[in-house]
């Protein structure tokens, strides 16, 4: 019986591709809306940010270091929070796991009252300080760990076992390393809303998704992929967790969801709420350039 229904829905995706090109091609068929897309649906906007106090847990470790609590970095924090506002999320979403929400709760509680000091973390200057100007009763820890292959094979020594030494010395890795280091060096020159245009273009989310797809990723032989099996699968399982997690706090096709997270993370979820049919994304630009 599962076999029929998905050749059934074969069959079905096979005509829908077919029609579609004769839409293209004729400019008179049209496609019935079977996902009801003029439905009213949530809208999310996704800030990717580089971490204002790096805790040096990525691949590329900075080399600059925004002082984001000085004087001048606080006006352009000011001016970012003044612009996000005008989008109107009504929740803000951050890359800290729920296992800390109570503990977040807490903090954001004192920070209301003005019992708390925020401190450089993104969470604080942008997520805590534009959840109190819009009244939200909490801030949203959507992270997630993501989940490892079990036995999995390291694709380093499956390379050098299997003669494929050559992927792991792609050229690439040196294009994408000195593409880390001009943004890295990017936010030293210009203001943070600047920044964020740049970083949140779609050229550049793109283009900068690829360093997951080089180097070890190509690595095995037959059934085997140690390079796909390892990091990248579990980077992908956490960024699809974190889209579940967006969807489990989203109440209504109402809401205007904010999510505040680390840039690297934005190509995938990206793509999941471009994909979903309960969701609208909205581009950063739309709100930062007025």
């Amino acid at each position: 019986m599962g076999q029929t229904l998905r050749s059934s829905f074969g069959r079905v995706l096979a005509a829908i591709a077919f029609l579609a090109t004769l839409h293209v091609a004729a400019g008179d068929v049209k496609i019935p809306d079977f996902l009801e897309q003029k439905k009213p649906k949530a809208k999310i906007m996704i800030l990717g940010t580089f971490h204002f106090k790096d805790a040096g847990l990525d691949s590329y470790r900075p080399k600059y270091d925004v002082n984001i609590l000085s004087e001048q970095r606080q006006r352009e924090v000011r001016e970012v929070i003044d612009l996000l506002a005008g989008y109107k999320p009504t929740k803000v979403a951050v890359e800290w796991t729920a296992e800390y929400q109570e503990q977040t709760d807490e903090q954001y509680r004192q920070y209301r009252a003005g019992a708390f000091e925020l401190k450089a973390n993104e969470v604080y200057q942008l997520g805590f300080r534009l959840a109190k100007r819009l009244g939200h009763p909490r801030v949203y820890l959507v992270d997630a760990k993501g989940r490892w292959f079990e036995n999995r094979t390291n694709a380093e020594d499956y390379a050098a076992k299997h003669g494929q030494q050559a992927f792991l010395e792609s050229k690439w890795y040196q294009r994408y390393l000195k593409l880390s280091e001009y943004a890295d060096e990017l936010k030293m020159k210009i203001t943070l809303r600047d920044y964020f245009l740049t970083r949140n273009s779609e050229e550049v989310i793109r283009a900068s998704h690829g360093v997951y797809l080089i180097g070890s990723f190509k690595v095995g032989t037959g059934d085997d992929y140690p390079g796909v099996d390892g990091f990248v699968s579990q980077w992908y399982n956490r960024n699809l967790k974190i889209f579940a997690n967006l969807q489990r706090i989203t109440e209504s096709p109402n809401e205007r969801i904010l999510l505040i997270i680390g840039a690297g993370h934005v190509p995938i979820i990206r793509h999941a709420v471009e994909a979903s049919p309960e969701y609208d994304l909205v581009e950063v630009h739309e709100a930062l350039r007025p």
